[in-house]
């Protein structure tokens, strides 16, 4: 379905109907994911040209891209992951580590789907044991 231009209205024009002071429902998530996402916050908050960059809009409101967050904790997590320390990983983190953390992610998954292939070809390609 085709829209028209006309009917195409900016962020700013739209009307936020979103009720802000409802309650939320959802899972509370644990101690360890919640400082996890701290820490994503803050490398966030430390690159203010990321979050121009992956700004979404969600009705009225233009928030950062949980995209941006999750590229953050990944980045983190790699340089955690080599022994850092989770402040020391924040301040050595660069925006290119940001921006590099979901194409080093999509990699690392793609290289376990095909060991993962292989290792399935190889169990199904054994030859079947004879009853002679």
């Amino acid at each position: 379905m085709a829209i028209k231009a006309d009917d195409v209205k900016h962020p700013d024009q739209v009307e936020d109907v979103f009720d802000w002071d409802a309650e939320v429902q959802g899972e509370t998530p644990d101690l360890a994911t919640h400082r996890t996402l701290r820490l994503a916050n803050r490398a966030v908050a430390k690159f203010p040209e990321l979050s121009g960059k992956y700004k979404a809009y969600a009705g009225a409101a233009a928030v950062v891209s949980s995209a941006l967050t999750l590229m953050a904790g990944i980045a983190i997590a790699r340089k955690m992951k080599r022994g850092m320390s989770a402040d020391g990983a924040l301040a050595a983190l660069t925006a290119a580590d940001i921006e590099n953390a979901m194409q080093v992610a999509v990699r690392n998954q793609r290289y376990k789907r095909l060991l993962r292939k292989i290792t399935l070809r190889h169990r199904n390609g054994q030859p079947a044991k004879r009853n002679d």
